[in-house]
């Protein structure tokens, strides 16, 4: 699930997103964050702190080398998907 809103940057250059924005995102003040910037948009995402990392659920199980063939598994079937749509 995502949520979007409009603000304005402001004259020194600062965005403020609303605080549902912040608060759905889990962003507080004094976080820090990551901003990349590409072509007419700019992602903003939260860097966890080693406590926040430790804390959040394990997403995969198994060996490194397993994680890595599933993660290829994967790769191939998207590659694939994309050339059926070209």
């Amino acid at each position: 699930m995502t949520i979007q809103d409009e603000t304005v940057v402001g004259k020194k250059g600062e965005i403020l997103p609303k605080k549902p924005l912040r608060d759905f995102s889990g962003i507080k003040p004094g976080d820090k964050v990551l901003i990349e910037a590409f072509k007419g948009e700019l992602i903003i995402k939260k860097i966890y702190s080693i406590e926040e990392a430790l804390s959040m659920p394990i997403i995969a199980e198994g060996t490194p080398e397993s994680v890595e063939k599933d993660i290829e598994k994967e790769r191939n079937i998207q590659e694939k998907l994309v050339n059926e749509e070209n």
